[in-house]
């Protein structure tokens, strides 16, 4: 790292608002984060971390309409159960805020007014994507159809997750409404503001240039830059977000990929105002003396290479622009698939505490970050990484040598100098993971730190203390476990600080790895920090946990689904919503009381063939026997459900 470089800023994408994290959203955002944020204070650098839970834009929108909540209700609620995980994973972060912030909805519109005035943004008619069915503008997410890059055919409107590409609603080939799947797109006029990034380009390919990004960085980044750069159109005709301050664009709405990543310029700011230094953000945001870290998955690169470093530099206020963007590729469930909650499938970062503590999860996801290509969880791998090195290699190890020195040593350290052997292997054990997270990365950081357990564990069998007169090779093995333990820090700090307070170490930094712990006192016993986890068990439970709440095929087999005639339909007294139906179910006629008054005139039912559970529990209601149950589905309309052929009543449904 440079050595004019006082202090690092980490920022971490938002996740959306529309849900929990799943552990690969975790890993390669905020986890992420957070271990650097720990890797640079245990280097003695002043280091920031901030990120946010993403409230705004068309998939919170859509989800929130899902679920008949309001996108402000929804937001709250899952902003509050990300910020409960990420206590619980002990994510070190020093503002986790929401673009709903009064500070970021603020500094939005002023950082866009900076921008028109300085002439970046441009303002142009055009006819958008609009959706005849359901009557509204379909902005990034509301559309999806097929990529013109590469074919993938589940391309959104704003970005393909495929390839990477950039896109426009408009562009999206046999495009489909996302919310009533209607394919009855048309064109309509409206007016928009853009950011103008081909004005920009020359400036934005020399700041690329000068940042030399590898991997899946500089090739998501020169591609897009390859197929040349076109004003963004950065506002939107929907309903939530953050008010433009253009004038003439009352009504439209910065949309979410336009105002998400200025949260962290932002969060930064609110920070520091809280903090009482409120002009203190800037430290962060101008001159060379900090180094800002990003990190994200794969799908965000072009947002944080391009469009970001485009928005500070069309303000024209001399910002800071992003020094390393440390980008996962996927972490996908077993097999490759995607992960689902509404499909049950993989872990969620609230289902993972269930099921183990973090430190566990922690090891696990940062020991296979997804750095060079996808990767897909496995049980195997997670047995090996988990029980294989972190239980049966590390933690025994720790526990192997700090149980000696208790009993064979009343529990002191022998002052003893550290064997070169060790003192060799802590000191390349550092440099190797100073340049490896320098450098972006942090899954080979923690392998290399996890091979120290490997040699101490050869060195104390070697050397075989118990056999006497090696009180230098206690010592040595100390000093590796102390080493461990601090270097484990920024990974899995839980475990460092049970290994801390056995050593009586507090707040250790970088540089103190290479001091002798020779002299210590153990605090206590030392007692094994780690169990092993019986994975077959722990699939078991996730097993179950995946499985609560639905129906087996022998209980689903016990409901009598029939089709029913409706004979009947008469007003129940004083209930303006229920109708009595009598029902020919085939082998007899059964009574119904059905809240469907306010859908359905009485002479729409008769002769109606409709879906009956024809075997419940009687129920009473409003004084009348209701025998069995009508089947209906209910979005903003309801609709009963029937046959769409001709059947006879009591006709099985399977």
């Amino acid at each position: 790292m440079d050595s004019n470089v006082k202090r690092v800023l980490v920022c971490s994408a938002w996740p959306y608002a529309s849900g929990m994290l799943h552990l690969g959203n975790l890993v390669g955002c905020l986890l992420s984060g957070g271990v650097f944020k720990r890797f640079y204070r245990l280097r003695g650098v002043e280091a920031l971390h901030v990120s946010g839970t993403d409230a705004h834009g068309t998939h919170i929108e859509f989800e929130a309409s899902r679920q008949g909540t309001t996108p402000a209700e929804l937001s709250q609620r899952v902003h509050k159960e990300i910020v409960n995980v990420l206590r619980a994973f002990e994510v070190d972060i020093d503002n986790y805020t929401i673009t709903e912030s009064p500070v970021h909805l603020e500094f939005v519109r002023e950082i866009y007014q900076q921008m028109d005035a300085a002439g970046n943004i441009l303002s142009q008619e055009e006819e958008r994507a609009f959706c005849k069915g359901c009557e509204r503008f379909l902005a990034d997410r509301y559309i999806i159809g097929t990529c013109p890059r590469c074919a993938y055919d589940a391309a959104k409107g704003n970005q393909c997750d495929a390839c990477g590409a950039l896109l426009e609603p408009e562009e999206l080939q046999q495009p489909a409404c996302a919310f009533c799947g209607s394919r009855d797109i048309v064109r309509r006029k409206t007016r928009h503001w853009y950011l103008d990034l081909a004005k920009l380009a020359p400036r934005l390919k020399e700041y690329v240039a000068r940042r030399s990004f590898q991997g899946n960085v500089a090739e998501f980044t020169n591609r897009l830059l390859s197929e040349g750069l076109r004003p963004r159109a950065v506002t939107r005709d929907i309903a939530w977000g953050i008010p433009a301050p253009f004038a003439g664009a009352e009504g439209k709405v910065i949309y979410v990929w336009a105002e998400a990543a200025l949260g962290y310029v932002s969060a930064t700011i609110e920070h520091f105002r809280r903090t009482g230094c409120p002009e203190r953000w800037k430290e962060f945001w101008f001159g060379e003396e900090v180094r800002q870290v990003y990190t994200q998955g794969k799908d965000n690169i072009p947002f944080h290479t391009v469009v970001f470093p485009g928005q500070l530099l069309a303000s024209e206020q001399g910002y800071h622009l992003p020094d390393q963007i440390s980008a996962t590729e996927y972490l996908n469930w077993i097999g490759g698939e995607q992960f689902s909650k509404s499909r049950r499938v993989g872990i969620y970062a609230d289902e993972a505490l269930q099921l183990l503590p973090p430190v566990y999860w922690r090891f696990y996801m940062l020991y296979n970050r997804p750095e060079g290509r996808d990767t897909s969880f496995s049980w195997e791998e997670f047995d090996k990484a988990v029980n294989g090195i972190l239980v049966d290699n590390i933690a025994n190890f720790v526990h192997r040598v700090l149980s000696f020195v208790w009993n064979k040593h009343a529990g002191t350290v022998p002052e003893e100098p550290t064997d070169p052997e060790i003192v060799e292997a802590i000191q390349d054990t550092c440099d190797e993971v100073v340049r490896i997270v320098e450098s972006g990365a942090l899954a080979p950081a923690l392998r290399k730190v996890s091979m120290l357990a490997v040699q101490g564990n050869e060195f104390f069998q070697r050397r075989a203390p118990w056999r006497g007169g090696q009180e230098g090779a206690v010592s040595s093995a100390t000093h590796l476990v102390k080493a461990i333990a601090v270097l484990l820090e920024p990974f899995v700090p839980m475990f460092s600080r049970e290994v801390y307070e056995l050593l009586g170490l507090e707040e250790p930094l970088f540089e103190d790895v290479q001091r002798s712990p020779g002299g210590t006192h153990l605090a206590q016993q030392p007692r094994p920090l780690l169990a092993h986890v019986d994975v077959e068990e722990l699939k078991e439970r996730y097993r179950m946990m995946k499985e609560e709440g639905l129906v087996g095929i022998e209980e689903f087999k016990r409901l009598d689904l029939r089709v029913g005639k409706i004979v009947l339909a008469e007003e129940v007294a004083g209930a303006d919503k229920l109708y009595r139906l009598e029902i020919d179910v085939g082998d007899r006629r059964l009574q119904a009381i059905a809240g469907i008054r306010e859908h359905y005139a009485r002479e729409e039912l008769a002769g109606k063939l409709v879906a009956v559970v024809a075997n419940l529990k009687p129920a009473t209601i409003k004084g009348i026997r209701s025998e069995c149950m009508v089947l209906a589905a209910e979005d903003n309309v309801l609709a009963l459900v029937g046959p769409e052929r001709e059947v006879d009543p009591g006709t099985s449904i399977r």
